[in-house]
């Protein structure tokens, strides 16, 4: 009778530190969010995320100048804005008329207006132009773009800049970041 005691004891006990452990097995939470945006286009899915190359390019094409440009880096970029529908559908009566993009990213460290870049290549930052070869500064707003129903092509440039005093060849890659917003 004793040792079924002892075993009916040692049973519940057991049980009971098991619960005790079972309770301090870990917690945690789950944060949930997001935005609901009303953009009157939509991005093609082959523009959303591009990749310029720059390829080869030799620093002895470097044109002289005050603001020296390695020549034959120009490179076209596109956003294709796709299935536009200009007329609100949330506020009654408004006509999304125009979009600029503000294009943002790391700057140069020499010049806050460039694109910086990061990798074995110092001396050089990426320019970028609007659709007839002016300069964007990074951080700007373009200037508006007029927007029509159905599809839009916003059009841009890069183009490589160099600090002549302090060039080094090598390997480089950057990345800006664009924000849409339409008016």
């Amino acid at each position: 009778m004793t040792t079924h005691f002892w075993a009916a004891l040692l049973i519940m006990l057991s049980v009971c530190s098991m619960a005790a452990l079972a309770k301090e097995q870990g917690h945690g939470k789950i944060s949930l969010g997001g935005e609901i945006v009303e953009t009157p286009c939509g991005i093609a899915g082959e523009n959303v995320d591009q990749s310029v190359d720059f390829g080869l390019i030799s620093m002895r094409d470097a044109a002289q100048g005050a603001q020296p440009v390695l020549v034959g880096s120009r490179r076209n970029v596109e956003i294709k804005l796709i299935n536009c529908e200009l007329a609100s559908r949330v506020r009654p009566g408004l006509l999304y008329r125009t979009a600029n993009i503000t294009f943002d990213g790391i700057a140069d460290s020499l010049d806050p207006e460039l694109l910086g870049v990061y990798g074995e290549a110092q001396g050089i930052a990426i320019e970028l132009l609007n659709s007839t070869g002016a300069p964007i500064p990074l951080g700007s707003t373009t200037a508006d773009y007029l927007s029509v129903a159905g599809d839009n092509t916003l059009r841009f440039g890069t183009q490589l800049r160099i600090h002549p005093d302090k060039a080094r060849a090598g390997r480089f890659s950057s990345l800006a970041r664009l924000t849409l917003s339409y008016l």
